[in-house]
């Protein structure tokens, strides 16, 4: 027991020279070993995993932060791009385009197979059978790199990524390749696969600004998308690369060896057949540029000013015009626009040789009517080209010679200005040049189609590129007589009829031809007035009505550039633009209501949904019926026996009913024409940018002579090409009667088919009545008396005083009686609403006693005492008129 107790008490004890089996096979480890093995394995080993699941924590949670924080892959898979703003002619033809990026959607159905194969053989050849990121490429990719071979594992889906997310691009390159993952995962769940590859092929870029299949296509090769054929889809698919690296031509050896690749490719993936793809690989590089630019368009004129028109109209709506996509539709007519431009090149081309010719003489003599020698001559070399020009006007050479840039250049390094413009005039070469821009002529044409007031044609200058200054639209010129017809609105809209004569010996006829056959009647009638331009008369009717009340009635016309209501404004002294007042005729032809002319009629999204549509505004009448039918038929005397006679006689317009004016300024300096026809109204404008050049010969520069032929040109090609327009007449309005005058009357040798409009005044006595004649003259007595207490100033130095003679020439006339609108007519009647109120209306009378002259017979009547031209002279004195004296 007490051994045994013993036994328990103590830990037993082996020998040391006897362990036993066990401790043979299981030698416990020394203290090294463990050491070691806990601190450099085991601890590492455990820092590792935790390292590692906190690393995998990390990413884990940086993922999901990151794909929560991605874009919406909502709307359109390519996002919101910046797309062009096209215009759109009459009829659908491309005229223009503006962008920051040339970029215009095509659609995945209008873009061809070899595109989008040539894409895929070269791109992402499994882009059908992945979900936006491609795992045996991203290997294959990794595998490359590693090995110092750098290869791109990026998808299609992930490229787009790439284009339609640029802040991606500023991340790191792991965190980015990780974005472009997570969203092309997100937009392949988004999208289908054929809306993603439309969108990577409307947002990649082609070098030389063209964003976009649609756009490389009409850069490149002037088609479309689904018109490219494997070679050129092929060389457009291998510019993707980098555009400037591959540029068919910066680099035409190396875009063709590229292009090349890609048909490879293409055969490799089964797209083209061995044979084919040879033969395509041998093919050279047939480019057809079309670079997109104003001076390649139809219109560029036209389209700047539709730019401005929609630029506007974007900036007060919310849109961006140069990356909205907008569509705009105008009223451009294409093939007008062609016959327009091809009328003022030729036209003008012509003109220029004339002018030429009388600057390279130092006495200017006619060398014929005709100019056809003038262009035989200058194409022959037969002078020098405004050879005279700068010796006999040396202010004009040194003045624009200070416009120079090399003027601008020396005086900014610091030489003496004097020096330096005596070494410029000096050098021959700079002379030239110098001469060459000063002495070329401008022009311009526009058209409008008076029922709606839409433009259907508009050439702002001879060539954009030499010329981008607007003629038409921007440019302001006096007009000269063009503006006569708004003083005759304003006469006959005051009760003047067209064959009342103003008698007196001092009003000479302005037709030379005719003077022997006035020098018998002793006075000129309104009509003949018109026709032929009398500035006298133009001036007396002015000073009659008021010249405010003829700027009153340029404005209800459409005129809106500023007018000096001044006497002088009966001469166009006062610039006006070529579009307004071609709109001012267009209102003439139309029934007298005025309509500004229109360019755009109607503004669309990218999507073809219209977001505005421009309407034609009807406005109220600026003219009673009868005197605006009457101021017609007097304008269609211009043309058949006037100054616009030669839009008959030299153009094939002889059955056309045609009504117009023709228009000259002071020293030639500009010349005019419009013409009005039922379907169209034409107008021109020709001259040089310095009014100090123009022509030398009084023939040459007439507006009869120079702006008519831009205009009977082109509506010579207007009317072959539209033969039933010459069926159109202008319709007289419902109760319209117009009388022959008898054979014994005076002028009656200048008859050629104008009918007078005695009949037309017949409802309305009062407008006929030679007392409202005398209430009238007796207005003029205030009026001179106004102009008197000047002191004789110039007519352009009465500017306000004007108003006053005015006002008191309204305050003279007799007040309607009580129930005197009975017996007059419609537009009489409420002739107040249709001038604005302002007008001076005819007050109605009893019917003349018996026995006196009957005020509706055709025969002519004298004008009142007051009224008669000498007097006129007598009283206001004649002045030197700003504009021609008298228009040829």
């Amino acid at each position: 027991m007490a051994g045994g107790a013993c036994f328990a008490g103590k830990k037993s004890a082996r020998p040391a020279g006897n362990a036993g089996p066990l401790a043979a096979n299981n030698p416990r480890p020394e203290p090294k070993i463990r050491n070691f093995f806990r601190w450099f394995v085991a601890v590492p080993l455990a820092l590792g995993a935790a390292l590692g699941g906190a690393v995998a924590l990390w990413g884990a949670a940086w993922l999901g932060t990151t794909a929560a924080r991605l874009p919406d892959a909502d709307g359109h898979a390519a996002g919101d791009p910046a797309l062009a703003t096209v215009l759109l002619s009459r009829g659908g033809t491309e005229i223009a385009r503006y962008y920051r990026e040339n970029r215009t959607w095509t659609p995945y159905r209008k873009i061809g197979n070899p595109v989008r194969q040539a894409l895929l053989a070269t791109e992402d050849h499994r882009f059908f059978d992945h979900a936006g990121v491609d795992g045996r490429r991203l290997a294959e990719a990794a595998w490359q790199t590693l090995r110092g071979d750098r290869q791109g594992g990026s998808t299609i889906t992930m490229q787009l990524v790439r284009n339609r997310y640029g802040q991606i691009a500023d991340d790191p390159p792991y965190a980015r390749k990780a974005k472009e993952v997570l969203m092309a995962l997100k937009l392949e769940r988004a999208f289908d696969k054929k809306d993603i590859l439309e969108a990577y092929l409307n947002t990649v870029s082609f070098g030389h600004g063209a964003h976009g299949i649609g756009a490389a296509a009409k850069v490149y090769f002037d088609t479309t998308a689904a018109a490219l054929g494997p070679a050129r889809a092929a060389l457009l698919v291998g510019m993707l690369k980098g555009p400037s690296r591959y540029s068919p031509t910066g680099h035409p050896e190396r875009a063709q060896r590229r292009r090349n690749l890609v048909l490879r490719q293409m055969q490799k993936r089964g797209f083209l057949s061995e044979r084919r793809a040879r033969r395509l690989r041998s093919e050279p590089l047939l480019l057809k540029m079309e670079r997109p630019s104003l001076a390649g368009s139809p219109a560029p004129h036209f389209a700047e000013a539709v730019r401005r028109r929609a630029e506007r109209w974007a900036a007060a709506n919310g849109r961006d015009f140069y990356t909205g996509g907008l569509r705009i539709h105008t009223t451009l007519d294409v093939s007008m626009q062609k016959k327009a431009r091809a009328s003022v090149s030729t036209q003008a081309r012509k003109l220029q040789a004339v002018a030429a010719y009388e600057w390279s003489r130092s006495a200017p003599r006619l060398l014929s009517e005709k100019i056809a020698p003038y262009v035989q001559r200058a194409q022959a070399g037969a002078f020098e080209p405004f050879a005279r020009l700068f010796t006999e006007r040396p202010a004009l050479a040194r003045s624009h010679a200070r416009r120079s840039a090399r003027y601008r250049q020396a005086l900014r390094a610091g030489a003496d200005s004097s020096a330096v413009l005596e070494r410029l005039l000096g050098d021959a070469a700079f002379t030239d040049s110098l001469r060459r821009a000063v002495a070329r002529l401008r022009a311009g044409l526009v058209a409008v189609a008076p029922q709606t007031g839409m433009v259907r044609a508009y050439v702002g200058a001879r060539d954009f590129e030499n010329d981008q200054y607007d003629k038409v639209g921007l440019a302001r010129r006096q007009p000269g007589s063009t503006f006569k017809p708004v003083v005759w609105a304003a006469a006959l809209q005051h009760g003047f009829a067209p064959h009342d004569v103003m008698r007196g010996g001092e009003l000479p006829d302005p037709f030379t031809a005719n003077r022997r056959r006035q020098a018998g009647t002793g006075g000129l009638t309104l009509a003949d007035g018109l026709a032929y331009s009398s500035n006298r008369m133009a001036k007396a009717l002015t000073r009659t009505v008021g010249p405010h009340e003829v700027a009153r009635t340029a404005r209800r016309l459409g005129i809106r550039s500023p007018l000096r209501a001044v006497p002088s404004l009966a001469l166009g002294t006062s610039e006006v633009r070529l579009l307004e007042l071609t709109g001012a005729y267009a209102a003439l032809a139309d029934d007298g209501r005025p309509q500004a002319p229109r360019l755009i009629t109607r503004i669309a999204g990218p999507d073809g949904r219209t977001l505005r549509r421009f309407s034609p505004k009807r406005r109220e009448r600026a003219l009673s019926r009868h005197p605006h039918y009457t101021l017609l038929d007097l304008m269609r005397g211009v043309i058949d026996r006037g100054t616009g006679r030669p839009l008959r006689k030299d153009w094939q317009m002889r059955g056309a009913d045609l009504a117009g004016k023709t228009g000259t300024t002071q020293q030639n300096a500009d010349g005019w024409f419009l013409a009005m026809h039922p379907e169209l109204v034409a107008g021109a404008w020709t001259g040089f940018n310095d009014r100090r050049v123009a022509f030398r010969t009084e023939h040459w520069g007439h507006g009869s002579s120079n702006a008519l032929r831009l205009v009977g040109s082109f509506l010579e090609k207007i009317f072959a090409a539209h033969p039933s327009w010459t069926e159109a007449t202008f319709a007289p309005p419902p109760g319209y009667r117009t009388s022959r005058p008898p054979r014994a009357r005076p002028l009656d040798s200048a008859y050629t088919g104008y009918e007078t409009v005695a009949g037309a005044y017949e409802a309305d006595p009062a407008a006929t009545d030679h007392r409202l004649r005398d209430a009238v003259g007796q207005g003029l007595d205030s009026t001179r008396a106004g102009l008197s207490a000047n002191g004789g100033a110039r007519d352009d130095e009465l500017p306000r005083r004007a108003a006053a003679p005015e006002a008191a020439l309204r305050n003279t006339l007799p007040e309607r009686a009580p129930g005197a609108s009975a017996g007059a007519s419609e537009d009489a009647a409420r002739g107040s609403s249709a001038t604005g109120g302002d007008a001076l209306q005819p007050a109605p009378v009893p019917a003349p006693p018996t026995g006196s002259a009957n005020p509706d017979s055709s025969a002519p009547r004298e004008a009142p005492a007051s009224l008669r031209a000498g007097q006129l002279d007598e009283r206001i004195g004649t002045r030197r008129d700003t504009a021609r004296d008298e228009e040829q």
